[in-house]
């Protein structure tokens, strides 16, 4: 198993861990959207995980062993000295789609089997939040519980008929780890 996915298998059950935490705690903090700071776990573990490639792929020589193998040293290998970006990409959204993987269906079981009344807090909160953006002065009393009715006919739980939810979130993770390959990243020379 490499580091990747041992991170993040680790960092999806610590986000696991936190969203049981907030649901045992009080179940709206998952409404308010604090199993949103799930998304920090994952960020400082693509960013560890690339930083521990980067680290144990650089082998570093002391200088006197430098000097005492002058011309012995043409022979050694000195490929895994540098981390190109597109393997370091890779570590990093590795480790973000193991970890947000595990955390969706971990969400996805909480709000569909394990309490659907989840489900329900959602929607009351989103159509509370709808209420306070939407302009209804010029609607009659009727057209404004239509409109509120019609609203509440939307999916409010995790679903895999969100692709553009998922691709979002994938989106996010690909951003992270292109932003913390582009800082780590270690190519070869060119001389």
């Amino acid at each position: 198993m490499t580091r990747s996915t041992r991170l993040g298998l680790m960092t999806g059950f610590l986000s696991m861990m936190f969203i049981s935490l907030l649901y045992v705690i009080d179940a709206t903090l998952l409404v308010d959207g604090y199993e949103r700071l799930t998304l920090l776990f994952f960020a400082l573990a693509i960013v560890y995980a690339i930083q521990q490639e980067r680290k144990t792929s650089l082998t570093v020589r002391r200088i006197e062993d430098l000097q005492q193998a002058g011309e012995a040293l043409d022979g050694i290998d000195d490929s895994k000295d540098f981390a190109s970006f597109g393997e370091l990409l890779r570590i990093g959204f590795k480790t973000y789609v193991i970890a947000y993987f595990m955390k969706f269906f971990f969400v996805y079981f909480l709000f569909n089997y394990y309490d659907p009344s989840l489900i329900d807090m959602v929607r009351d909160a989103s159509v509370e939040v709808y209420k306070s953006f939407q302009d209804f002065s010029s609607d009659t009393q009727e057209m404004v519980e239509q409109k509120i009715a019609k609203y509440k006919e939307g999916e409010f739980g995790p679903s895999l008929r969100d692709p553009i939810g998922i691709l979002i979130e994938l989106l996010i993770g690909l951003f992270v780890a292109f932003m913390t390959a582009l800082f780590f990243k270690r190519d070869r020379p060119e001389y």
